[in-house]
């Protein structure tokens, strides 16, 4: 944590790399729930009729937590390059700082859990603001069983 805080002149530049995560993980999380949706798979108009509706985000977080974290964890390298790309002073950044926010995303995505990523502050709405929209690192969803 100390090398990352140092190789950052920025000091949220951490805090905004973790803000990023969360936000892939939540729109992840959300277009999942949508693609295993029954109710969208058979048409349906009403949403009473779509289980993407009747489940909040933290149940959807909680329910797509693992496929989420696995993909993103396969896709880590990808992710950095997005955010560099969508962050100011971005080009700060070398391999050794590029390395350095790797590790330190891989370690937040493992030691996450639904509930952490949904109680957590690090998406701020200035954060927020500069992402326009995030990555899919897109999967095939999870078979759903009609309750």
């Amino acid at each position: 944590l100390l090398l990352l805080l140092c190789c950052c002149s920025n000091m949220s530049c951490h805090d905004d790399w973790l803000g990023y995560l969360v936000s892939v993980f939540v729109n992840e999380s959300l277009t999942h729930s949508q693609e295993c949706c029954p109710g969208c798979h058979d048409g349906k108009n009403s949403p009473l009729l779509h289980a993407h509706h009747q489940s909040g985000l933290l149940e959807k977080l909680t329910m797509f937590h693992s496929l989420v974290k696995d993909n993103m964890l396969k896709n880590m390298k990808s992710l950095l390059e997005d955010y560099i790309s969508r962050f100011p002073n971005a080009n700060q950044y070398d391999d050794v700082d590029q390395k350095t926010l790797k590790s330190y995303g891989r370690d937040f995505l493992n030691q996450s859990s639904p509930r952490f990523i949904y109680y957590s502050h690090y998406l701020t709405p200035a954060v927020d603001a500069l992402l326009n929209s995030t990555p899919s690192t897109h999967i095939k969803p999870l078979p759903t069983k009609r309750r």
